[in-house]
């Protein structure tokens, strides 16, 4: 299974999200960073959840890099998100 889909998969199950876009951006970094030639290690990513109901900005923040924090150990290597509360 690509990053790309794991990404999406897990983000997906911990925030039941009512929307989401995991979009790979290496291609912007790749003259940079080597390994984003290949793609899958910079990601954005957009979700709408009520998850982040009555959460901070930060906060949201820190739920989904838990939830990646694996992810960090087997490749990725940045990520912008754009984390809103369903009344966003």
């Amino acid at each position: 299974m690509e990053i790309k889909e794991i990404i999406l998969k897990k983000l997906s199950e911990a925030l039941s999200p009512l929307f989401i876009e995991v979009e790979d951006q290496s291609h912007l970094h790749a003259n940079h960073n080597e390994s984003a030639k290949a793609g899958g290690t910079h990601f954005k990513i957009s979700i709408k959840s009520e998850e982040f109901n009555n959460i901070k900005p930060i906060e949201r923040h820190r739920i989904a890099m838990n939830i990646l924090k694996e992810e960090f150990n087997n490749g990725l290597h940045a990520v912008s998100f754009d984390l809103k509360d369903s009344k966003d």
